[in-house]
């Protein structure tokens, strides 16, 4: 069917334009917008006849990068047949192509995988955002982002907040962060985690904690350059694009400039919420 959906994630709207197989993903649907459209996303039936530039970049099994000209061209699935598609993005990123194989049928649809993700990390790092491996949670109008790798326990305190009056679960994997005004703002994603939390709501950024298990609560403040570097470690910047990453280093500067940080030990218990309140009252 036809379908033109917008999609509104971190205040940034995707227009999603053409054949459409199926229905929006469920996790999609409370990102479902309107407005003025950012990007727009076209989607188109056969792969191009060959991908070019130079391969700058690989997560195998999943995508391949390839650069020419400011031109990015993204593989994804590659050796996997019907699940095959090319997603083109040119430097100014008003629009981009969605390609899918030509006998593809069941995943003809532009929410499987990370291509969605990958378009907004693209579009943020044109110095306007940055995605976090962050839990994030909104308590008394002030969003609380719980920041680590895979492991650290983002999904354990989003499923321990949850059962908090008053806290809502921003996301309990990916959260966006991006500067309107003087203020730094915390957005939802549907990009979750094992808890599977994902909320279109977004809230100033109050605070971050970075995360690691412990055999007890135990918090500290930390300052200085240390809290930019364990950003840069937990972030999704293009690696590959030097300009970027310049741009993500001084974002992260200025956030350490405006917002408190802690470091965050932690039992798998309700008892670290008492905690954490106790410390952004």
């Amino acid at each position: 069917m036809s379908n033109n959906v917008v999609i509104r994630i971190g205040d940034v709207a995707v227009s999603i334009e053409g054949q459409v197989a199926g229905e929006i993903a469920p996790v999609y649907l409370p990102f479902v917008g309107e407005g003025k459209i950012d990007i727009s996303l076209r989607l188109h039936r056969g792969l191009p006849n060959s991908v070019v530039g130079e391969k700058v970049f690989e997560s195998p099994p999943i995508w391949t990068l390839y650069r020419e000209n400011g031109r990015s061209s993204i593989r994804f699935f590659r050796d996997m047949g019907d699940l095959q598609r090319t997603l083109i993005l040119p430097h100014h990123l008003k629009h981009a192509d969605l390609y899918f194989a030509d006998d593809s049928i069941r995943f003809t649809d532009p929410y499987f995988g990370p291509i969605i993700e990958l378009l907004l990390m693209h579009y943020l790092a044109q110095e306007r955002g940055i995605i976090l491996h962050a839990c994030g949670i909104v308590i008394e109008d002030k969003g609380i982002l719980f920041v680590g790798e895979s492991g650290a326990g983002k999904s354990t305190l989003a499923r321990l907040w949850d059962q908090e009056n008053g806290a809502d679960i921003l996301s309990d994997d990916r959260i966006i962060v991006r500067k309107q005004g003087r203020e730094f703002r915390a957005y939802g994603t549907p990009w979750h985690g094992e808890a599977a939390f994902g909320s279109p709501r977004e809230a100033r950024l109050g605070r971050i904690f970075f995360l690691s298990h412990g055999h007890k609560n135990f918090t500290k403040e930390i300052t200085g350059l240390d809290p930019v570097a364990r950003l840069l470690t937990c972030s999704f910047p293009p690696l590959w694009d030097p300009k970027a990453m310049e741009f993500s280093l001084e974002f992260f500067s200025q956030i350490a400039d405006h917002v408190p940080f802690h470091e965050l030990s932690f039992r798998p218990e309700n008892s670290v919420l008492a905690l954490v309140k106790k410390i952004i009252k």
